[in-house]
């Protein structure tokens, strides 16, 4: 079950969405999509919510279309995300129609990334706040390693500085056993891996 609506707002899509799938991933395929369709995330509100014993998935977005029809835009996106959350889809299938091209990753983490992780114990959950250069395919690409990590993404509030152009996101995650790890070796392997791109360049 999904439930889609959007409306423009000037060069931007407002975009909220409502589904029963809340497993490991969903956010990723969210974001896949939205990257895939040539549109960036300048802020938005990720969040659970059960209704009559039913858990959801309830999301929020302010896209970037710069370029392009913004009305066919926000169409194709409602078609791309009613497919990869039908019963019968396979997400593997979508991604090889897509043939998304990689982002370069080294253009979001020109300046100084931050990569935060704190325990939050009265939540059992781990906030993960990432600073760094925004830039369409940003949580694509962090959503891909979470996902790969096992890790469940519960909510989140994205930003864009409008002054200073860069992206201040915060995540609020468990690990696959549902508990907070930002004191254990899988906060660490999270940041190395999304670091890994510009760390090689380096060396």
């Amino acid at each position: 079950m999904i439930e889609f609506q959007y409306k423009r707002e000037k060069e931007n899509i407002l975009i909220s969405l409502k589904t029963d799938s809340t497993q490991i991933g969903t956010f990723h395929r969210i974001a896949t999509i939205i990257y895939a369709l040539k549109l960036d995330i300048v802020s938005g509100e990720l969040g659970t919510v059960f209704e009559n014993g039913t858990e959801y998935t309830v999301d929020s977005f302010i896209l970037q279309a710069e370029g392009q029809d913004t009305t066919k835009a926000a169409f194709q996106l409602g078609i791309m995300m009613d497919s990869i959350f039908s019963k019968n889809a396979r997400f593997e299938e979508v991604l090889e129609k897509l043939q998304i091209q990689e982002p370069a990753v080294s253009t979001f983490f020109k300046e100084n990334p931050e990569f935060i992780f704190t325990d939050i114990s009265h939540l059992n959950q781990t906030c993960l706040y990432l600073e760094s250069s925004a830039g369409r395919g940003l949580l694509y690409y962090v959503s891909r390693i979470l996902e790969q990590n096992q890790i469940n993404i519960l909510s989140a509030t994205i930003e864009t500085d409008s002054e200073t152009g860069r992206a201040k996101d915060s995540f609020y995650l468990t690990d696959a056993s549902g508990r907070m790890f930002a004191t254990t070796d899988l906060a660490s392997q999270i940041r190395k891996q999304i670091l890994a791109p510009i760390q090689s360049n380096q060396n």
